[in-house]
């Protein structure tokens, strides 16, 4: 069950990112990334998460991978998590909060993206207050 909400998750995000002008690829079995994708401009790197919960803990090893395939990729890494019923948040993987050996995302946590933030549609409240994109 938990396979198939996640490449159920997977899909919805590549719809989201092809109609908004993305080349998406879904990297089957998820060895490195979950979805690649790219318009020209931007280059994602993103592993996909999806949860009932109202929080997710991403194991060492997920983050590590994701981390060293955007650097040879040349992409941003990204995670994607799509919180069953309340909608999706992205994270850059700088922003986790550290629990033991994993990492942590909460649907509270402040320092997440809308899907619009992230493809460069909008602009955060805190990116303009603190001068940043």
């Amino acid at each position: 069950m938990r396979y198939r909400r996640g490449a159920s998750a997977e899909r919805e995000l590549i719809k989201m990112l092809e109609r908004a002008g993305f080349a998406v690829v879904r990297s089957a079995g998820s060895k490195r990334v979950d979805i690649i994708a790219g318009n020209g401009e931007s280059h994602f790197c993103i592993e996909v998460k999806s949860t009932h919960e109202e929080r997710l803990y991403l194991s060492q090893d997920d983050y590590e991978k994701l981390l060293s395939f955007s650097r040879k990729f040349g992409g941003t890494p990204v995670i994607a998590v799509k919180f069953v019923n309340r909608g999706w948040r992205f994270f850059n993987p700088e922003d986790l909060e550290r629990g033991g050996k994993n990492y942590k995302v909460t649907l509270r946590s402040s320092k997440h993206m809308t899907f619009e933030e992230l493809i460069g549609k909008q602009t955060s409240l805190r990116g303009v207050i603190g001068g940043e994109d």
